[in-house]
């Protein structure tokens, strides 16, 4: 038994340490390129490499470590840093569109619940607060209109945009 629980230690640690992403792509000449660091790919392989998966058939070579220029590894992170910094700034305009729509309805389905209540209720006041109601149901559809027109020309991707529209659709016309 505790031979089984140690090979099933050593197996876990080594399944683990394999598991290294590797790049590959080809050179003008056909040559097939393949890495684990994205530096040590040839300047004209750069920016057509692909992740290969285990399952690849293909005939692999073994490329040397390149000499990295001073500066270029330098480069390389601030390029890294820049794409990061880019998904963020993009996914928090896409949080930002989604939180902007859980607003709305939340203010719609507020709005229509005072108008309700008051219409149920009828009273002296019941006018001021169903107009009231009124008024906020209409600003919350002029910023239905701003935010799907915001969605619009923010390029995000269409399930992000499908999923802001089905919840924006409570609120009515």
């Amino acid at each position: 038994m505790l031979r089984f629980f140690s090979l099933v230690i050593v197996l876990l640690f080594t399944a683990g340490l394999v598991s290294a992403t590797t790049y590959s792509c080809r050179d003008k000449q056909g040559r097939l390129f393949t890495t684990d660091n994205l530096q040590t790919l040839p300047p004209d392989c750069r920016g057509n490499e692909r992740v290969v998966q285990s399952e690849d058939p293909d005939n692999l070579n073994y490329v040397p470590a390149q000499k990295i220029l001073p500066g270029a590894e330098a480069e390389f992170q601030r390029a890294v840093r820049d794409a990061e910094s880019e998904q963020l700034q993009k996914q928090g305009r896409i949080d930002g569109f989604i939180k902007r729509a859980e607003q709305l309805v939340e203010q719609y389905r507020g709005a229509v619940q005072e108008k309700n209540n008051a219409t149920r209720r009828w009273s002296y006041g019941s006018r001021e607060i169903i107009q009231k109601a009124d008024s906020t149901i209409e600003k919350v559809r002029e910023g239905k209109k701003q935010l799907l027109t915001e969605i619009a020309q923010g390029k995000i991707p269409g399930d992000v945009e499908k999923t802001i529209v089905s919840r924006l659709n409570e609120i009515g016309v």
